[in-house]
């Protein structure tokens, strides 16, 4: 459901004391594949090259080189289409602090083209998977970051989309709410949708996903089951490959 095809991305930033440019090669050649009812961890430290990536997938942004495919949707030559089939949770929450959970979802319905009803009737449903039917009508102002967390969810939900990309899902969240984040993971890939999760939480990884692909200096490493990872690497968690990956670039 989703392909990647030597995809590349690279950004001219500009140095702040001398302002000359220079070329930063963000993503260099990431080939792999998610199908159905998977999920998969895409790890790395910051700056390595994750959310460029996760933002390529959705549609936010286009490849220098390479291609993607959503469902069998050229993301570069049809972006609308692609864009209709991803569900994209950022790790900026965005929500609006005046509107209410089911105003702000009647709203993004709106924005998707869906029937009114069928919003309607959908996002009540993800505010209810996610706990938060008791504040449907409270506005936003006061809630905590976890209760926007899950709003964000279930806005990024709302159109019933065929692959999921979830950026930095539980960052901030108490257990219990992470658990409600773990659990809705759970039941998407047993819909048989394709998950995406970048992540820092490791033992969520180990938990949860199906293949690993660790992102560091805008190449992927792995691209297996966790388990085999750590038995190619000769080490006990997925912290110790990325030391290792340090250690090998030095």
């Amino acid at each position: 459901m989703i392909r990647l095809e030597d995809l590349h991305k690279t950004f001219l930033v500009k140095d702040k004391r001398t302002h000359a440019q220079r070329r930063i090669e963000a993503v260099r050649g990431i080939s792999l594949e998610v199908g159905p009812g998977e999920i998969y961890g895409l790890l790395g430290p910051n700056g390595a090259g994750k959310s460029t990536t996760l933002r390529m997938i959705a549609g936010l942004m286009r490849p220098d080189r390479g291609r993607i495919e959503v469902c069998g949707v050229d993301t570069v030559r049809r972006p609308e289409e692609a864009r209709a089939l991803v569900g994209y949770l950022s790790t900026d929450l965005g929500v609006y602090s005046r509107f209410t959970p089911r105003e702000l979802l009647r709203l993004f319905g709106e924005f998707q083209g869906l029937d009114a009803r069928v919003a309607e009737r959908r996002g009540m449903h993800l505010l209810e998977e996610l706990d938060l039917m008791d504040f449907a009508d409270v506005r936003m102002e006061g809630f905590s970051g976890g209760q926007k967390q899950k709003v964000s969810i279930a806005r990024a939900l709302l159109h019933d989309p065929r692959v999921v990309i979830f950026d930095e899902p539980t960052t901030g969240l108490d257990v219990l709410t992470a658990k409600t984040v773990l659990d809705l993971l759970r039941v998407m890939k047993a819909e048989g949708r394709a998950v995406v999760v970048s992540t820092h939480v490791m033992p969520m990884v180990e938990a949860i996903c199906d293949r690993v692909g660790i992102i560091f200096d805008g190449g992927l490493h792995g691209d297996a089951p966790p388990r085999e990872i750590l038995a190619r690497w000769g080490v006990g968690s997925l912290d110790e490959v990325f030391f290792k990956l340090a250690e090998a670039r030095a």
